[in-house]
């Protein structure tokens, strides 16, 4: 049985490899920031990958954007003289201005 199962199951395409390996890096820097901060890190980094769930496989444009997009965003972040970071999610765009 195990064996049918694992015939079922497609390899990764390199676009889904490099979309993983990026979740699974950003999720490595926020491991080296301060503790207050690591959770906040993480739940940005899942929000900004659900936020893109509904994108087809087949726009591999917009995907390699997005990828590049993202390891600019974590080239800036990984710094060791970062130590927070702060994203605008639809929770916290309705405050008062301050």
């Amino acid at each position: 049985q195990t064996s049918t199962l694992m015939a079922s199951v497609r390899p990764h395409s390199g676009l889904q490899k490099q979309v993983l390996a990026l979740f699974r890096q950003a999720f490595r820097v926020a491991r080296t920031k301060p503790c207050e901060a690591q959770e906040e890190m993480k739940a940005i980094v899942r929000h900004e990958f659900r936020q893109h769930l509904d994108i087809k496989k087949a726009d591999v444009e917009r995907i390699e954007y997005l990828i590049r997009r993202g390891k600019k965003q974590l080239d800036r972040i990984s710094g060791p003289n970062v130590s927070a970071v702060a994203s605008l999610t639809p929770r916290q765009r309705g405050g008062s201005p301050s």
